[in-house]
């Protein structure tokens, strides 16, 4: 069970912080003082420090700074009154505070919100572990926001993306087939990070001319060569204190392969024309599509930069292979393009989800997406059905033959049908909603719904 350290110089404040956290099953002391904090955390164990701004003797800004001396990694939230925000804000950009919150933090929203960067800031610093927590919350907790899967294959992940973030590697490896999502990754990597608050720069390799990579990614000086009228500060340069994300690196030729091989290893390089080295502190992020240990020994890709980008990869899992995400996938989707074109929300029959688990997706997510959309704007309605999908999708084999159902005379409840199935989930997934509406083809949220209808808990269902 995590450690929290809440510092607070105002007891009442304090008090009331701290059984919030009790109820949400959190270990929780305390101090009135930075100064006795300090001396908890020299003598005890803690995961993250929530400290006030505003203290006698010591802020919680010099506070900040004496833990990140002691302990880097340690996470710190600040909570600040509005004339404080500013200085909240450069702590969290430049001072290593991994959130800020403004006072008064018991409105719903603004403690919903800290409840989730709480959660946040002890999932990295753990590295990902979620070892002791109830398995069911952990899945719908733990993960990026921004990333939609609850998968085996996801989860893990996002406990080596935890790890990541956590330990500061640098740089990244992510490979996949296209439309899996390796932007989305890079982004959650950046943005979850150290580096969150600096410049997240992608570029995409393949719609770069060979001829103008060496210019873009290192500069030039003015007068480097012919058509070189002023200087060009390439994007390493542009990207200096945040992160560089170079989707599809397998484009690039081994010539630039190799003096991005010397940047990683110096942490400078030149630009064109240029005599003296600039020092750079970037993250760099490396997505592929491509086979790498293939294109090595097809002469395309250098082995010694794959082996210095070969730390932690992240190899992203193709739909065809989590295939239970679709669900989530696809209630995501249908919400936001809800949100965008000012409509209802849309509403997926059984047999058309289905039809779209049965889908192998070459390609992929992105692929998921489109076609969604497609339905989304030109169907009619707020039920989308089997007929409404694509040829390709709908029309594929349907496995076994369906079974014949008769009515009885005296007819059927389907409201106690819905019932019967809802509890034969959670009673085989053993409360686990997030496994038993997969096995029932609806998503999370849907299901939930349906328990909240029927008025069935989860717990009841707990060994």
């Amino acid at each position: 069970m995590p450690d929290i350290l809440v510092v607070e110089d105002e007891y009442d404040q304090c008090i009331e912080l701290q059984k919030i956290l009790k109820r949400e099953k959190y270990d929780t002391d305390i101090a009135q003082s930075a100064a006795a904090a300090l001396e908890k955390l020299n003598a005890e164990h803690f995961d993250l420090v929530i400290t006030d701004m505003k203290m006698p003797e010591m802020s919680g800004a010099d506070l900040l700074r004496e833990i990140k001396k002691a302990d880097p990694d340690l996470p710190v939230i600040i909570i600040t009154a509005w004339p404080d925000l500013k200085d909240a804000v450069e702590l969290v950009s430049h001072g290593g505070a991994f959130y800020y919150i403004e006072k008064p933090i018991y409105e719903s929203d603004k403690l919903n919100k800290l409840k989730d960067e709480i959660k946040k800031a002890l999932w990295i610093r753990r590295g990902g572990d979620t070892e002791g927590e109830d398995s069911t919350e952990s899945e719908a907790v733990y993960g990026f926001t921004e990333i939609i899967g609850r998968s085996p294959k996801m989860l893990q992940i996002y406990k080596k993306m935890a790890r990541i973030i956590k330990h500061g590697v640098n740089p990244v490896l992510i490979m996949g087939e296209s439309g899996t999502g390796k932007e989305l990754v890079a982004k959650a990597i950046h943005k979850y990070g150290k580096r969150r608050n600096r410049k997240f720069a992608p570029v995409d390799c393949s719609t770069i001319p060979e001829s103008l990579w060496e210019s873009e990614l290192f500069g030039h000086e003015r007068g480097a060569f012919t058509s070189a009228d002023t200087k060009k500060v390439g994007l390493i340069e542009l990207a200096n204190g945040g992160t560089l994300f170079l989707d599809e690196i397998g484009n690039i030729s081994t010539a630039i392969q190799a003096k991005l091989l010397r940047v990683l290893e110096t942490r400078a390089f030149f630009r064109i024309g240029g005599t003296e080295p600039i020092k750079v502190d970037i993250c760099i992020i490396i997505a592929t599509n491509k086979n790498l240990e293939e294109e090595i020994k097809n002469g395309n890709f250098k082995e010694d930069l794959y082996y210095r980008l070969n730390v932690i990869p992240l190899t992203l899992p193709p739909l065809r292979e989590r295939k239970d995400d679709i669900p989530l996938l696809a209630e995501h989707f249908l919400n936001k393009f809800s949100k965008e074109y000012n409509a209802e929300p849309e509403q997926i029959t059984p047999r058309a989800m289905s039809a779209l688990r049965r889908y192998d997706w070459p390609g992929n997510v992105r692929q998921l997406e489109n076609v969604l959309r497609q339905v989304f704007v030109l169907g009619e309605g707020n039920l989308i059905d089997l007929n409404d999908l694509p040829p390709e999708i709908s029309k594929q084999p349907q496995g076994p033959a369906e079974l014949s159902i008769e009515i009885p005379e005296g007819g059927v409840s389907l409201e106690e049908i819905e019932q019967q199935y809802l509890y034969a989930a959670l009673k085989q997934t053993k409360g686990n909603v997030t496994k038993a509406a997969e096995l029932l083809g609806i998503s999370r949220r849907q299901l939930q719904g349906r328990m909240k209808n029927h008025n069935i808990a989860r717990d009841e269902f707990k060994e």
